[in-house]
């Protein structure tokens, strides 16, 4: 009888945190890139919650939250792409993508829900009203079948959930609300 073979284990791996950190450092540039790239494709609004994002990611590195830094602009690049994405038309889609649709916008929504009650308190007032602007409008937009758009906004509150500290500034100037997205 051939003797048994050991279980092949995949190695673990330790999460270094200055690989952790350098590796959401590199992610914030990444996403500091794309989210420049658009800025001259969007309305004067967004590009101003933009730059207050951007502000907030530059507060979020000054304080060593290398990570919360890559989540604002990661929100940043959804929120973007969600701006743009009303532009688009949508096509007919197939009845399986779209029960693949609301499976992955649900799942982003229960996401954003469960990291927003565990670490809401711990984010900036601003974030948590353009958390709340990016849902409408991800709802809006899903009841009209712009799904583009929905999935768009509903990974951009997903992001902005994760956000921790940064400091406090506001979205827009003069502090205001954050504007209504379009759906």
């Amino acid at each position: 009888m051939a003797p048994k073979k050991a279980a092949k284990k995949a190695p673990k791996h330790h999460k270094d945190e200055k690989h952790e950190a350098g590796k959401s450092l590199r992610k914030a540039y990444e996403h500091l890139g794309r989210v420049g790239a658009l800025r001259e494709l969007l309305p004067a609004t967004v590009v101003s919650q933009l730059r207050a994002l951007s502000e907030l990611a530059e507060s979020s590195l000054k304080a060593g939250e290398a990570k919360s830094a890559a989540d604002l602009l990661r929100a940043g690049e959804h929120l973007a792409f969600g701006t743009l994405a009303s532009k688009a038309k949508e096509q007919r889609l197939s009845e399986a993508l779209v029960d693949a649709i609301h499976a992955d916008y649900e799942h982003m929504l229960d996401k954003a829900e469960e990291h927003r009650e565990r670490h809401g308190d711990e984010a900036p007032a601003a974030v948590g009203a353009l958390y709340d602007t990016m849902l409408e409008a991800a709802s809006e937009a899903f009841a009209k079948g712009a799904y583009r758009r929905a999935l768009e906004f509903a990974r951009g509150a997903e992001a902005l959930a994760h956000v921790r500290g940064g400091g406090e500034a506001s979205l827009e100037a003069g502090g205001a609300k954050p504007k209504k997205l379009k759906a």
